[in-house]
């Protein structure tokens, strides 16, 4: 089922950068299905997965989020002045991302219960990074 989704994803981004570089929508959905995947390999307690999809997902949330201008750009004239909340959002991601790395690698020497529950924070700080930005930026 996610793999479905990652590969519509993929789909609809390569479609759609045909016709525009930076198409928030299709963005979106990438970082969107990304972003499930990352949950869907804590669930299954897959390390090597989680390590592999947030690090997938942290590069391109980087990509579209984290250059003002170019996220700026993919705004509608009305929103343009919000770019700041995806800039903010994407320190927010890699700042958690890091967390989760390095209670993957167990640089803090943790427990398996401790870094479990400090990726999995983590995760969870992310997607209220998601929720904020698109709280503030889809504002009327």
């Amino acid at each position: 089922m996610v793999k479905k989704i990652l590969l519509t994803a993929l789909t609809t981004l390569a479609l759609s950068s045909t016709l525009s570089a930076y198409d928030l929508k299709s963005n979106m959905l990438l970082l969107e299905a990304e972003l499930s995947e990352v949950q869907r390999t804590f669930i299954i307690s897959d390390m090597k997965g989680v390590n592999e999809s947030v690090q997938r997902f942290a590069k391109h949330s980087e990509e579209l989020l984290g250059n003002k201008a170019n996220f700026k750009s993919m705004l509608p004239k009305s929103k343009q002045n919000k770019a700041n909340e995806a800039v903010m959002a994407a320190q927010i991601i890699k700042h958690n991302v890091d967390i989760i790395l390095d209670e993957i690698s167990n640089k803090h020497n943790h427990s398996d219960t401790r870094r479990r529950e400090e990726a999995q924070r983590a995760y969870t700080y992310i997607e209220h990074a998601c929720f904020r930005c698109h709280n503030i930026v889809r504002d009327k």
